[in-house]
């Protein structure tokens, strides 16, 4: 046989002439049909995703968590550009001068004094919003670090971070809260005028993370106990790897699944616990608008009844924000937990 026939000799197709005919080419990982170009084999193999990817997908199909988030967006775009687009809050409609239904000109009416609820229930957004946010991002932040702390170096350290969180949670933490709150509010007291420097509503965020850091410590800990004896772990300090370095890199992502369940959930417990100091007087003190306030100003029985709208948009906001927190802190736990995701 010469050359130019072997040049023009091929093997057969596994899969038979028409195979051949159409001048597919087999590829490995590509499946390749009879009568079936190469193009259209590319279309059925399915792309690589990301882990990324795949916890989005999860998280998309929980519908409730993706519709908090929808939610919980909307309500953040719209408090963060309505005070510019919206009137002041604190302007007085001279022609009401006190409660007056919703109408065209007020679409949600207005308080006790001809303030449009509308404009104020937004401007409150921003501050307990942005209450709820810092609360949750700073006690997650110090807590895994007490958490990474006790559980890696274990001993005296675990035992006495440990002993202090469990005497901090097992203060009731609305006596303690009011009084941590009356005593920064106080001119007369020693740290009264420092922290009256600070934004009223930035010194309800900082109470609130000082009280608020104990239970993802906790939970942290209990994760990196779990994780410390590790072949990865060991590793990594077989090749140098400083305390610090394995801490922060080769742990804490371990742990992300855990923070980002507290980090969305804290939230709601944020917004609700700066409503409840609002309502009672020792939080964000007015003409500065928060939904807790609101809700005070019209706590009144005869309020609730007569001038509902007052009450109950207000309500309605800090409902909305803290089922669509808890619906989105379940979507992450399910999309972070590997036993619930699809295969």
């Amino acid at each position: 046989m010469t050359a130019a026939q072997n040049a023009g000799h091929s093997l057969p197709s596994p899969f038979g002439k028409a195979n051949s005919a159409a001048g597919s080419v087999v590829r490995p990982g590509v499946l390749n049909l009879p009568g079936q170009s190469s193009a259209d084999s590319q279309q059925l193999s399915a792309p690589a995703r990301t882990q990324l990817q795949q916890t989005w997908d999860s998280f998309r199909a929980h519908r409730a968590a993706f519709i908090g988030l929808c939610i919980l967006l909307t309500m953040i775009v719209v408090c963060t550009v309505g005070p510019f687009v919206l009137q002041d809050p604190d302007a007085i409609d001279m022609q009401v001068l006190g409660y007056q239904a919703p109408s065209a000109s007020h679409p949600l009416g207005t308080d006790a004094i001809g303030r449009d609820v509308l404009s104020r229930l937004v401007n409150a957004g921003r501050t307990s919003l942005a209450i709820g946010f810092s609360v949750a991002i700073g006690a997650a932040v110090i807590g895994s670090m007490v958490g990474v702390s006790a559980g890696y170096f274990g001993g005296r350290v675990d035992s006495g971070l440990m002993w202090f969180a469990n005497v901090m949670m097992s203060i009731p933490s609305m006596p303690l809260l009011l009084t941590v709150a009356v005593i920064v509010a106080n001119e007369d007291s020693k740290v009264g005028p420092i922290i009256q420097k600070i934004p009223e509503w930035a010194r309800i965020a900082l109470v609130l993370i000082i009280l608020g850091w104990m239970g993802v410590s906790r939970v942290v800990r209990s994760q990196v106990v779990s994780l410390r004896n590790q072949e990865f772990v060991e590793a990594a300090l077989a090749l140098g790897g400083t305390h610090k370095r394995v801490m922060t890199v080769h742990i804490l992502p371990n742990c992300v699944s855990v923070l980002a369940v507290f980090t969305t959930l804290a939230v709601s417990g944020a917004i609700i616990a700066e409503s409840a100091l609002s309502f009672l007087g020792f939080g964000v003190q007015p003409p500065t608008a928060t939904w807790g306030n609101m809700l005070a100003e019209g706590k009144g029985l005869i309020t609730i009844l007569q001038y509902w709208w007052a009450v109950w948009f207000p309500a309605l906001a800090i409902f909305v924000t803290v089922l669509s927190v808890n619906f989105v802190g379940d979507g992450i736990r399910d999309a972070l937990d590997p036993k619930t995701q699809k295969k």
